[in-house]
């Protein structure tokens, strides 16, 4: 008996130490990577719509046509033609069909099939008979299907802006030596300023010059030539919100010359630059939302009887640029400023990227503060800023900007979201400073080139003496003598 309880105890301590003994731990599949692939972009799409229609007929077929007509309608609006909608689709598959058939499943597969998927998942809710309607002596047809429509991009949500035709006071424009075609001029203006708009990422820019390419691929699908779901495409062109609107002034390069009184020479200069007015233009009520001129000047050349000409083409080029990127500078401070999404520490993140920023720019920074009212009206007068700081432009991408801020003057860790926005282009300011280490001072204020050059004379050289400067720049003086009397010798 003795026996038997130990072994019974000790079968019991070994189930216990079984029971506690921890079970070993499941291996942990790893977590699978994120994909950070580029998204596929984003055109619009043909999509199905449930909906519920009614119509009404002579028959149990006309009822039924003129309730999917119904349906159409509904999903699609203005979007299809009412009176081509039954020849399109197909409509007339119910025509002579008994409320029995109108019910089967035979008839909605003809009916998918007929209107080339632009109905499906067609039921046959309810038919009322005449008589059951007061003072109706015909038949009521209640339809549920799935219609297919175009769902355009999220990229239509922007305010959709088209650049208008741009406006010349003069047929050509004189460019150096020769002239251009202000049309010509015109049409690419046109087309960079587009471009630069579309790739700020802020406006879905309307297309208006490839009409007749695009109008032939919808006559395409209008003909039958596509798929009958793709009828949903038709007639979904967006109109626009915002119209801008320019006219060039002045837009040169003038040659200038004067014959020399002396000789059968002529003294040619050249100078010039352009001038533009611009509007924004709210399409629905027609106010001018915003009005502004803009004007660059080109770099002028010496007088000289050397004849060397200049470079139309890239002076052209040169004003072009400078006059697209105030456009866009001015349309997106009117609309959209460039802002800081993100900063750690002086590296910031800002919220356009394109044409709207330039990569090695220094520009202005300011801190938003409290909102102005006008005390009569109400109307916001915008908020107080403080210039706080400078912003180097290191990386531009199509969406974002990548930089850094210097001189910082202000404390910026408690700005709202939003509260640090860019202004405008420090011109001469970036290459000043970054000319500073190059031109730096050795020791007692000499140059570090000029140490460089001193490094190389052997010890056994003299020093030169402390006056030689100011010998040589009266010895220089007499040179200045004869180019002052010359010019006067010339006489023109």
């Amino acid at each position: 008996m003795r026996q038997l309880l130990c072994v019974t105890a000790v079968a019991a301590a070994a189930l216990l130490a079984a029971c506690n003994k921890a079970e070993p731990e499941k291996a942990v599949a790893p977590a699978a990577p994120a994909n950070v692939a580029a998204p596929v972009p984003d055109v619009g799409k043909v999509s199905d719509v449930q909906t519920t229609a009614q119509g009404y007929g002579a028959s149990p077929g006309e009822a039924v046509a003129q309730a999917m007509k119904m349906a159409i309608l509904q999903v699609n609006g203005a979007a299809v033609q009412s009176a081509s909608v039954s020849v399109k689709y197909g409509l007339d598959v119910s025509l002579d069909q008994d409320a029995a058939s109108l019910r089967g499943s035979a008839f909605a597969e003809a009916v998918t099939q007929r209107s080339g998927g632009v109905i499906q998942n067609f039921k046959l809710v309810e038919m009322q008979e005449p008589g059951v309607l007061p003072g109706k002596n015909q038949y009521k047809a209640t339809i549920e299907a799935r219609i297919a429509k175009f769902q355009p991009s999220a990229e239509m949500q922007k305010i959709k802006l088209v650049i208008g035709q741009i406006r010349f006071d003069s047929p050509s424009l004189p460019m150096g030596d020769r002239s251009v075609s202000s049309t010509e001029v015109g049409a690419t203006l046109r087309q960079r300023i587009s471009d630069a708009l579309v790739q700020t990422g802020r406006f879905a820019v309307l297309d208006r010059e490839l009409s007749p390419d695009i109008q032939g691929e919808l006559d395409m699908i209008s003909s039958g030539q596509a798929p009958s779901a793709e009828l949903a495409k038709l007639s979904q062109a967006a109109s626009a919100d915002i119209v801008w609107s320019g006219r060039v002034s002045s837009l040169a390069y003038n040659r200038h010359a004067r014959a020399l009184k002396t000789s059968d020479r002529e003294l040619v200069s050249y100078a010039g630059g352009w001038a533009l007015t611009e509007k924004l233009v709210n399409v629905a009520t027609r106010q001018v939302m915003a009005s502004d001129s803009l004007r660059g000047a080109a770099p002028s050349t010496e007088p000289t009887t050397l004849g060397r000409g200049v470079d139309g083409d890239k002076v052209l080029e040169d004003m072009s640029t400078d006059l697209v990127n105030q456009v866009v500078t001015s349309v997106l401070r009117r609309t959209f400023p460039v802002t800081v999404v993100s900063r750690d520490g002086t590296n910031v993140v800002l919220s356009q990227g394109g044409q709207a920023l330039k990569e090695g720019t220094r520009y202005a920074m300011v801190t938003m503060g409290s909102e102005m009212k006008d005390p009569q009206t109400g109307q916001s007068l915008g908020r107080v800023e403080s210039p706080c700081c400078e912003l180097v432009v290191e990386r531009v991408t199509p969406n974002l900007s990548y930089g850094r801020l210097e001189n910082v003057r202000s404390n910026l860790e408690q700005l709202p979201v939003g509260g640090l926005q860019l202004r405008d282009e420090l011109k001469g300011v970036a290459l000043a400073r970054e000319a500073q280490p190059a031109a730096g001072n050795g020791a007692g204020g000499t140059p570090v080139t000029a140490a460089v050059r001193d490094t190389t004379v052997p010890p056994a050289v003299p020093a030169a003496p402390a006056t030689r400067p100011a010998q040589a720049r009266a010895a220089a003086a007499p040179v200045a003598t004869p180019a002052v009397q010359s010019k006067s010798d010339d006489k023109w």
